[in-house]
């Protein structure tokens, strides 16, 4: 064992990641933030226009698709 350098790092990992790390919560977080934002947005038309939910509802299936475009356009899934 004579001759071979110590792990830089006691855990036994360089530090280095995947190129992959973080991509499934990444594409999580598109999806949950295009929900909650496209249906505040449509709570908020629901309590300007005095309806109960319908354009929240819209709203947040409008976030989702987009969190869909958003996922398939910048990760390639």
């Amino acid at each position: 064992m004579t001759g071979q350098e110590p792990p830089k790092n006691p855990h036994g990992d360089d530090g280095q990641q995947p190129p992959d790390t973080g991509m499934g919560m990444t594409a999580v977080s598109y999806l949950i933030a295009g929900m909650l934002v496209w249906g505040g947005i449509g709570w908020l038309v629901d309590h300007w226009v005095g309806t109960r939910g319908i354009f929240a509802g819209i709203g947040a299936v409008v976030g989702m698709a987009a969190g869909v475009y958003l996922i398939v356009r910048r990760l390639g899934a």
